[in-house]
């Protein structure tokens, strides 16, 4: 009887010294193993929780580890990952207000420049008629209407009748040469010149009002004769 006995005493002795295998519960744990067999809990083992994750590596593509849960990825971290015209909140590319990109349009009624919507400026308006009354040119030193002068006031004067035009301005110029008082005088002898000529084509109800500038406004300033006749001249405007 000794011998069973001992043997018992010896089987006993290293199941108290060995122990039982434990069995996890509760979400405990001490590596990764011991959380497949436990419902309701993750299978990744952190920090002795039973977790869904620890890192990313840990859950499925598109996905990242954030507090132990898996999480769609975020469209962005930074505004540097989003692209033109959009920054990042919340980890989504959002538009910034009133910006523009190829892929981002501006409402109607704006224009995409430097990046930012702008309203679309208004279309100019189309001439009207007798805009451009043109210009009378003198030779120098001379306040004669010529040739060329007296057909374009003969336009000007068909249009003033046609389009019933009460009122206009002539302005007389000058070249560089000269002094200025003398060429006050003689933009003033140009534009009376016109004004008399316009009258003569049969436009006297027409009100002219003349202005000499001298030579305060030329239109060229190369110091030669081509410049020079650019600036011998009696503008017509309305």
């Amino acid at each position: 009887m000794r011998r069973p006995l001992a043997a018992l005493a010896a089987f006993l002795a290293l199941a108290v010294l060995g122990g039982c295998p434990k069995k996890w519960q509760n979400g405990e744990c001490e590596t990764s193993e011991n959380c497949k067999d436990q419902t309701g809990f993750g299978k990744v083992c952190v920090q002795g929780r039973c977790q869904e994750c620890g890192q990313d590596g840990d859950c499925q593509a598109g996905f990242v580890c954030k507090a132990n849960k898996c999480q769609p990825r975020p469209e962005c971290e930074s505004a540097a990952d989003c692209k033109a015209g959009r920054t990042c909140q919340a980890g989504a590319c959002v538009a910034i207000p009133g910006a523009c990109a190829p892929d981002l349009p501006c409402p109607a009624g704006n224009d995409c420049v430097d990046g930012r919507c702008v309203a679309t400026p208004p279309p100019a308006p189309a001439p009207g008629p007798c805009d451009d009354l043109g210009s009378v040119y003198f030779d120098f030193d001379k306040s004669v209407v010529k040739a060329d002068g007296r057909d374009t006031l003969q336009k000007t004067a068909k249009c003033l009748s046609d389009q019933h035009i009460t009122a206009l301005r002539v302005e007389g110029n000058c070249d560089e040469r000269g002094t200025a008082e003398y060429n006050m005088h003689l933009g003033q002898r140009r534009a009376d010149a016109v004004k008399k000529y316009l009258h003569g084509l049969g436009v006297p109800s027409v009100e002219i009002k003349t202005i000499s500038y001298g030579k305060e406004r030329p239109v060229c300033t190369e110091h030669d004769e081509t410049c020079w006749q650019k600036n011998r001249r009696a503008d017509v405007k309305r």
